[in-house]
């Protein structure tokens, strides 16, 4: 398991990480510290049997303590691990709901082929926005994001963009990542961080019109009372449980 220390000291860099970004955030104490190391053990390192999805979060472990660090601050509480008390927050794999998509990540209508097309927006059934409008990460969500992958047997999106704070990142090409390897994954070179106020709209580009499944790779760190909303993903928009907006 990782170690405390170890952690203590990633925890540095990740501090300086987030003074040059400009982001408020606070330290995670000794017992906190503790937690999270058995919580990333248990769900990131003995649930994930390809140890390339094992070795992908240690490699963005120190960007998973900066948002940790930066939900802290947010959310102003203090991390307990995978089943928080209450009053406290957690540390889970990222939910389709908690970005508006819907029950799961399959439950995404197919992709017409040869244009760029929705994926992560306000036009979601779940959202019931306007298509092709951002969506807005709520007070009670912070998200860290390095990389993309298809729950679909047969993969066809040959890229991804995503836009955040109305800014259009470099595309990220899939077609071969998610068609030539068994694990149907894009690892990103550096993590998205997505907090309170983020606006976030990612759109596919695929050949062939047809389903394809994507789905976010990464860690969602979430409230106690909103890890108990189970059945009721559909509560999860809205500012009532203020997890997902539309823009």
């Amino acid at each position: 398991m990782i170690s405390v220390e170890e952690l203590l000291r990633d925890q540095e860099d990740a501090a300086r990480a987030l003074d040059e970004l400009g982001f408020e955030y606070e330290r995670l104490n000794r017992d906190e510290m503790d937690k999270f190391a058995r919580s990333f053990e248990r769900q990131f390192v003995l649930q994930m049997k390809p140890r390339e999805i094992v070795d992908m979060y240690m490699r963005h472990r120190v960007e998973i303590l900066m948002g940790a660090m930066v939900a802290t601050a947010q959310f102003k509480k203090r991390f307990d691990g995978e089943r928080p008390a209450a009053g406290k927050f957690g540390m889970v794999l990222p939910r389709a709901g908690y970005f508006g998509i819907g029950d799961d990540w399959d439950d995404v209508s197919a992709f017409t082929g040869g244009s760029p097309q929705n994926w992560i927006h306000s036009g979601t059934t779940l959202m019931g926005g306007t298509a092709g409008h951002a969506i807005k990460i709520g007070e009670n969500a912070v998200h860290v994001v390095f990389g993309v992958g298809s729950l679909h047997p047969a993969p066809k999106i040959e890229s991804f963009q995503f836009t955040v704070d109305g800014k259009a990142k470099p595309i990220f090409i899939t077609r071969w990542p998610l068609t030539l390897s068994d694990l149907a994954v894009k690892e990103f070179d550096t993590s998205f961080i997505f907090k309170k106020g983020t606006t976030l709209l990612v759109k596919v580009f695929q050949k062939q019109t047809g389903d394809d499944w994507p789905y976010l790779i990464g860690v969602s760190f979430v409230p106690e009372n909103i890890l108990r909303e189970y059945h009721d993903v559909a509560n999860l928009p809205g500012t009532v449980a203020n997890v997902v907006l539309t823009t």
